[in-house]
C-alpha cells in the first residue's frame, strides 16, 4: 500500500499538463468505480444474509482502489486544470521571437553593437521575412548598423 501511494504521489508531481489530465481522470474513474463496487457489494451482502462475510470481504477489496484513485485525482487536480493559456500557432511563436529579437537589435544598434545586430538580422529573416521587411528594417539605428558592413 505504502509503495502505491508513493507511485501516485510521484505521478501527481513530476506529470506535464497532458499526462496530469489524463491520470486525473484515471483518478476519477478508479475512485467511482470502487465506491460503486463497495456499493454494490454492501447491496448484494443485504440481500443474501447467508454470504454476507465473503461479500464484504470482496467489498473490502474495492476500498484501496477507491483510496488510491482519489490520491491520484487529488494530487493532479491543480496541474490538470493548470492554465496554460491560448495555443500558439507557429506562425505566431515566430513572429513573437522575431519581435523579441528586434527589440534586442535595436537596444544593441543604440548602444552601437553593430555586430550584434547583424547576427540578429538574418534570424529575424529567417523567422519571418514579412516582420523583418516591415518592422526590423524601418528601424533607424538597425538601419545604420547594416550600412555599416
Amino acid at each position: 500500500m505504502m509503495r502505491a501511494l508513493a507511485a501516485v504521489l510521484l505521478l501527481a508531481c513530476g506529470c506535464t499538463q497532458t499526462q496530469a489530465r489524463k491520470a486525473n481522470r484515471v483518478g476519477e474513474v478508479a475512485t467511482a468505480g470502487g465506491l460503486i463496487g463497495v456499493l454494490a457489494c454492501g447491496v448484494v451482502a443485504a440481500l443474501d444474509p447467508a454470504h454476507e462475510d465473503t461479500i464484504m470481504a470482496v467489498g473490502l477489496g474495492f476500498v484501496p482502489i477507491s483510496v488510491l484513485g482519489a490520491l491520484l485525482y487529488v494530487g493532479t487536480t491543480s496541474r490538470a486544470n493548470e492554465d496554460t493559456g491560448p495555443t500558439m500557432t507557429r506562425r505566431e511563436r515566430n513572429r513573437a521571437t522575431a519581435w523579441e529579437m528586434t527589440k534586442q537589435a535595436a537596444d544593441a544598434a543604440r548602444m552601437r553593437d553593430c555586430t550584434q545586430v547583424q547576427a540578429i538580422a538574418p534570424r529575424v529573416r529567417d523567422l519571418d521575412l514579412e516582420f523583418h521587411v516591415s518592422v526590423f528594417m524601418r528601424d533607424v539605428a538597425i538601419q545604420r548598423c547594416l550600412r555599416e558592413r
